[in-house]
């Protein structure tokens, strides 16, 4: 359970939210934001150094293969490292993220492939695309209870 997981690296440094549902702190927020921002760009260096190791690779060549061996472990690391910045971001705003993930994946499973690419509004063939009719998850009833709703 990715969240469990989350829950107790949290519990560890004393980066513990349990409440409701709530928006961040405004220097939280930032720093979560950034965070964020960092694992991506993280990935995508990563991917450019692969790309660069592809291109010099050659059959023959163990230390190009090493190169691209070495590339794809830390791209691994950073798309772990994203989620679990991105799932920690989840627990501090005290999200149900197990019941939001069973309800976003239901959805996306109803989608299908583009067939050509100006299917897909990211000009894809590889992208996943919304047919008609297609409807989003609705969360709101996970975050209607929240921190910022006042009392009676």
């Amino acid at each position: 359970d990715l969240f469990a997981d989350i829950r107790e690296f949290h519990e560890k440094f004393n980066l513990v939210y349990i409440g409701k549902p709530r928006a961040l702190p405004v220097d939280l927020l930032a720093f979560r934001t950034k965070f964020l921002y960092e694992e991506v760009d993280e990935y995508n260096e990563d991917s450019e150094a692969l790309s660069d190791a592809l291109q010099r690779e050659t059959p023959d060549n163990v230390e190009d293969a090493n190169d691209v061996t070495q590339s794809l472990a830390l791209q691994l690391d950073a798309l772990v490292d994203l989620v679990y910045v991105a799932v920690g971001t989840a627990y501090l705003h005290g999200f149900d993220f197990n019941e939001a993930w069973r309800r976003v994946h239901a959805a996306n499973m109803k989608k299908i492939r583009a067939t050509k690419a100006s299917d897909s509004k990211r000009g894809s063939t590889h992208d996943v695309v919304k047919p008609p009719g297609w409807t989003p998850p609705d969360h709101t009833d996970l975050v209607t209870d929240h921190a910022h709703r006042e009392t009676a």
